[in-house]
């Protein structure tokens, strides 16, 4: 597939852009694995919209760090 190629690029690229801006060498940047969805309908774009807007709002909250 191309979409895992491309993803794994863009995130090794902006990795090393943001590791030489930071000057922290193999620093993690992004967290392993990403989820991909088929939009496909409009309430459906609607809701995952309303989750990217929303979802920074939640962070403190958020385990993973």
């Amino acid at each position: 597939m191309i979409i895992p190629k491309i993803m794994g690029k863009l995130q090794m690229q902006s990795s090393k852009y943001i590791n030489l801006l930071n000057n922290t060498p193999a620093n993690k940047t992004w967290q392993t694995g990403y989820h991909d969805h088929i939009v496909r309908n409009d309430s459906e774009f609607m809701r995952i919209k309303y989750y990217i807007r929303n979802n920074p709002k939640n962070w403190k909250e958020d385990t993973f760090f």
